[in-house]
């Protein structure tokens, strides 16, 4: 019975020592479950035989092994995701240190990114915060793939005050000063569960999928917003 209240999360990366050494440590300090899934054993349920996988649809992450996805695997991994988990988030790892904001643009719903460099503590860490509703990426990542949102993102008409109610308007003031969820709940005295339902109503009102959208829509109006305090 107390399995059925943790999270699921799916790790697809090739079965090996240090893989299952991740499902461990992450399993144990996060207190979740995780599915580990060979890449090459990914497929659409309309092709799914005994010795494939689908993604279960109670799925509250799927974590991709950069490094281990060809293209076939990926050409998979889309339609595998494409039935009944479109919106659930991604996160990468085994990331090179070079990955550009293009190529990070075909996850339609990334929230983290790790690097070969990162160590196992770092993971569980930073996927922790990602299941708490933060994302994980490094300062210069978000930088440019703020500057490329910005450049290529639809222009907001409409104001801020005509959008949101005066308690969305601080949260996002907050979450323009990079703030978590738990700090925003702290310091409006409410709980955190109350902060991702506000979130979750505010990307809807303005057509954002994550807070790094999010916060572009913050840059471009700003000078409407209250004050956090």
């Amino acid at each position: 019975m107390e399995n059925d209240n943790k999270r699921n999360v799916v790790l697809i990366t090739e079965d090996s020592l240090q893989s299952s050494l991740l499902k461990d440590v992450l399993e144990s300090k996060l207190t979740i479950n995780v599915t580990l899934i060979a890449p090459d054993k990914l497929s659409p349920s309309s092709h799914s035989s005994h010795s494939s996988h689908s993604l279960p649809d109670s799925t509250s992450a799927i974590l991709l092994d950069k490094s281990a996805l060809n293209e076939e695997a990926f050409d998979n991994y889309m339609l595998v995701k494409e039935e009944n988990n479109k919106d659930t988030i991604e996160v990468l790892f085994n990331c090179d240190k070079s990955i550009s904001t293009q190529e990070t643009l075909v996850w339609p719903t990334l929230a983290g990114i790790f690097y070969t460099s990162d160590d196992i503590d770092t993971l569980h860490t930073g996927i922790g915060k990602i299941l708490q509703g933060d994302m994980w990426f490094s300062r210069k990542f978000s930088q440019e793939y703020i500057m490329h949102l910005r450049r290529h993102g639809r222009p907001v008409n409409k104001s801020t005050s005509a959008v949101l109610t005066k308690r969305e308007q601080q949260i996002m003031t907050f979450l323009s000063m990079g703030a978590s969820n738990q700090q925003i709940a702290k310091q409006l005295f409410v709980s955190e569960n109350t902060v991702k339902t506000h979130l979750h109503n505010i990307f809807k009102k303005i057509e954002v999928k994550n807070r790094v959208q999010a916060l572009i829509w913050v840059k471009d109006n700003l000078s409407d917003l209250p004050a956090a305090v």
